[in-house]
């Protein structure tokens, strides 16, 4: 059966250069409050203005909807059902892995605990044991841990004695979870213990911010002990507690923390998350001071790492920032998710967006557990990049599952916003949300549904409160789409406008005016930097090292070699054109090599040597898995006869 969608009438659709920049910037004090866009510094003189939802008042269904609540039911469990296991990089009470950073686990549960709680209660229940006394564990000079000499060597020759650097890294943590904690639940207590961390933090900056001590600091290297890694993701904890009390002390000290910062922040390293979230501080320093330059360079960083192949063809990055690492970590697929997300709301720049979609639908999907819970792979590189994922998986219960279930808890703000002009619906997904718009609340129920070649969305709108007037719907295009066809309740189609990257969709409220919008795609051809390869549909084509994308989805084969050869036949258009397999998997010939002879090519489309191509929903997960491929591309019909003649 032809996968490719020829019966579908495709209505092609040229963009224009409008441009949606945001005014809001990233959510201050909480993810979870309704951002106004004139709290935040302008862009531009007519943008619109951008207000995101209370992430509490979303309701996200579908596979994300699930993925999200089977990751808030996994802090219900173990090991997190014990608050002397989330405490004890604290107070020290029981052994486990990375009590050294002090802070790291008991701050990331508390953040995400606090922020996936119903309004004024705290669950699970150990959220609140773990902050019952939480101040008697912090030190006179503002820091949890062990005691330390702060002017002595940061990596001391005695074993013995206490590491520095992994103090700061359980701090930026810690300090970001109990502000957290109390603008979720008014803990004034919890407010003063961020500001002696916040303190702490002033008073050992001349230690840490000596430009004649950059040797010793380049000394620790760039993976999870290292200084960079540990010591700047500070910037933003210190950003959100200036926001919190007002204190332009702690603000100074996130900028002179992010100017010094630039120093170090260079491609390759050794540690993206770390990374990552430092330039997500830079975006909060952007929200309050309104400098350019806060905005500019995690601009540059996203160009640096896409460019450069550091950002991989499933959308995620890997744990070491290198083009080649052998693992990836759900806590950088999270900080690469919030990263993107932020960086729309600041340029209103859909790239942004198109990243965030190819991350979540890929990579994000291959790093979650059954149970929700997040962690990593390890995979076998080449120079260019990953070739094949392992099937060993790690949940990380100490970093990723709290980190990947923040990412998706980031996300439910941003699937549909509210702006003067309209609603916007930034994905194609299953959500329901009441957005402002010019004052009024609307509702917005997106349903989709999927099937072989296209996505549809059911688009439905209703008023919140007291109705005004209806306001536009707008619904971003996926760069995936190869058209759009939209049509009413009763099948009546209709053209539609497009707008810098968005559809004007003329939604009208209740069930009658319910719109159903079809995206129809095709299967394609990338290579390993992001980009659709250009097929010559009339003549064969042999390509090195490509993807396959069905749609938002990546193809990968169990296969016992890396990089095996596929023949593809393709339309007079360049689209390949794939043969349903079994168990919802694609069936395509195999050759031996990639030179072998054209009509030896042609005539492995109608053999018996096949591999097996299916998204990562449908990939077994107890082989290696392969997703880089070499290609030939033979014509189909007419074109493939010639070259059988040949």
């Amino acid at each position: 059966m032809n996968h490719l969608v020829a019966s579908l009438v495709l209505v092609i659709l040229s963009i224009t250069a409008v441009s949606f920049v945001d005014r809001a910037g990233v959510a201050a004090e909480s993810d979870r409050r309704a951002v106004a866009a004139s709290d935040a510094p302008e862009t531009k003189a007519d943008v619109p203005r951008w207000v995101l939802p209370d992430a509490w008042s979303v309701r996200m269904d579908g596979p994300l909807g699930d993925a999200y609540r089977k990751g808030v039911e996994r802090l219900r469990q173990d090991p997190y059902r014990s608050a002397a296991y989330l405490r004890a990089d604290l107070s020290f009470e029981m052994t486990r892995v990375y009590t050294n950073y002090s802070g790291d686990i008991s701050g990331r549960f508390i953040q995400i605990a606090s922020l996936t709680s119903p309004p004024g209660r705290m669950e699970p229940e150990t959220l609140a044991q773990l902050l019952q006394d939480i101040g008697k564990y912090q030190k006179a000079d503002g820091h949890f841990g062990a005691d330390v000499d702060w002017s002595g060597p940061l990596e001391p020759p005695n074993a013995n004695e206490a590491v520095k650097l992994p103090i700061f890294w359980g701090h930026s943590r810690l300090l970001v979870g109990l502000l957290e904690a109390h603008q979720a639940f008014d803990r004034s207590d919890l407010l003063q213990i961020a500001r002696r961390i916040g303190d702490f933090y002033l008073a050992t900056a001349d230690r840490f911010l000596d430009p004649a001590r950059e040797p010793e600091y380049r000394s620790t290297g760039t993976y999870a002990a290292g200084y960079q890694t540990d010591y700047f993701p500070g910037i933003e904890g210190l950003a959100k507690l200036y926001l919190a009390t007002q204190d332009p002390r702690y603000l100074r000290q996130a900028e002179r923390m992010a100017d010094f910062f630039q120093r170090f922040d260079t491609l390759p390293l050794d540690h993206s998350h770390g990374n990552l979230i430092t330039h997500y501080g830079l975006l909060l320093l952007y929200e309050i001071t309104g400098n350019r330059e806060y905005l500019d360079r995690p601009l540059r960083r996203w160009h640096e790492a896409t460019e450069g192949g550091y950002v991989w063809p499933m959308g995620g990055v890997g744990e070491r920032f290198h083009v080649n690492s052998s693992t990836d970590e759900g806590c950088s697929e999270a900080d690469w998710l919030r990263l993107n997300l932020a960086l729309w709301r600041f340029t209103g720049e859909v790239r942004f967006l198109e990243m965030a979609e190819r991350l979540l639908w890929n990579h994000y999907a291959m790093n979650r557990t059954d149970n929700g819970g997040y962690g990593h792979h390890n995979f076998v590189c080449d120079d260019v990049g990953p070739l094949e994922i392992l099937p060993d998986f790690t949940e990380a219960v100490w970093c990723c599952t709290f980190h990947g279930i923040l990412g998706l808890e980031t996300l439910k703000s941003y699937l549909v916003v509210g702006a003067d002009r309209g609603v916007f619906v930034n994905f194609p997904a299953d959500v329901e949300a009441a957005v402002p718009v010019n004052r009024r609340r609307w509702k917005i129920t997106v349903a989709r549904k999927d099937r072989p070649g296209a996505v549809t969305c059911a688009l439905r709108l209703d008023p919140a409160e007291e109705t005004g007037e209806v306001p536009a719907v707008y619904l971003r295009r996926p760069d995936w789409a190869e058209g759009v066809q939209a049509a009413d309740r009763a099948g009546r189609h209709f053209p539609v406008v497009a707008e810098g990257g968005y559809l004007r969709i003329p939604v009208r409220p209740g069930a009658d005016g319910e719109v159903l919008v079809t995206f129809p795609y095709v299967p394609r051809i990338e290579d390993r930097r992001l980009r659709r390869l250009s097929i010559d549909g009339r003549a064969i084509g042999r390509h090195r090292g490509v993807v396959l994308f069905d749609g938002p989805r990546l193809l990968l084969a169990g296969a016992a070699e890396q990089r095996p050869v596929l023949v593809l036949a393709v339309d007079d258009q360049g689209r390949p054109l794939l043969t349903d397999g079994k168990n919802g998997a694609y069936s395509v010939a195999t050759v031996s090599h990639l030179e072998v002879e054209a009509k030896e090519a042609a005539e492995a489309l109608r053999g018996t040597a096949r591999i097996g191509l299916a998204t990562w929903d449908q990939t077994p997960r107890d082989a290696p898995a392969v997703f880089v491929f070499d290609v030939i591309t033979v014509p189909s019909s007419s074109g493939l006869e010639a070259v059988e003649q040949k």
